[in-house]
């Protein structure tokens, strides 16, 4: 089922892409930026809360996130929500190797979104004739299961209060990447539950948890709101262990 509606013309070239430098398509000319939009399927559109894609469903495409921001998450047998990871413009969601396997997590909207769609066959196409994508792919995904690596290990291990920390350097550094000033107020369309899924714990103890940084001078984050007042001490924290 398609849970999108295809985003009205003029549709953004890839050449000018501004989040492009992040995305699967960094590498190659301004012709090989052509080329790659002759094979893109189209962009789509979707508005917050929708789900993108559920686990189980079988797609035959995948998709550059262009803008706005995309919760990644499973349901686990208990009925809870784990926040997988958050994706932000430039990150490449929905691809398997095997187009034929069951998607094994799902991804909802956390704003207003556009997607650039590639089908199988094209992602195929792109990747025998520039063998540069598909390095850069296998590296995308090695970055990846890094990232999972190091928040399954904080999740399950660190106290709570620097697992909010290591949320929070993740979230600003990728944000920063993307030329966020993370030194000036940040607007997050995440609310409590969502980080607190992310981090494993309770809304009412991520409360607790965020007052206490609060406090400390550390980083204010409420009212989907990130103010940033001490980020080397949030360092510190976040890699107190380290």
């Amino acid at each position: 089922m398609n849970r999108f509606t295809i985003r009205p013309e003029p549709h953004t070239q890839c050449s000018a892409c501004p989040v492009r430098g992040l995305a699967w398509f960094e590498p190659g000319s301004q012709e090989d930026a052509a080329r790659r939009e002759q094979l893109r399927s189209t962009q789509y559109q979707a508005p917050t809360g929708q789900i993108l894609f559920q686990e189980g469903d079988t797609l035959r495409r995948a998709y550059t996130l262009f803008s706005g921001w995309v919760i990644r998450y499973k349901v686990l047998k208990n009925g809870q929500r784990q926040v997988l990871s958050i994706a932000l413009p430039g990150d490449f969601i929905g691809y398997r190797a095997d187009f034929g396997a069951p998607l094994d997590y799902s991804a909802v909207a956390a704003t207003p979104v556009v997607l650039c769609s590639f089908s199988e066959y094209n992602i195929e196409t792109l990747m025998q004739d520039d063998p540069t994508l598909t390095r850069k792919l296998i590296q995308i995904q090695c970055q990846q299961a890094q990232e999972c690596r190091l928040r399954l290990s904080y999740v399950g291990q660190a106290p709570a209060l620097q697992r909010f920390a290591m949320f929070l350097c993740e979230l600003t550094t990728r944000l920063s990447q993307r030329g966020i000033d993370i030194t000036q107020p940040i607007d997050i369309p995440l609310n409590r539950e969502d980080i607190a899924d992310a981090i494993g714990v309770t809304s009412v103890h991520l409360s607790r948890i965020s007052a206490d940084l609060r406090k400390k001078q550390i980083v204010d984050c409420r009212y989907n709101r990130l103010i940033p007042k001490d980020l080397e001490a949030l360092q510190r924290l976040a890699h107190d262990n380290d």
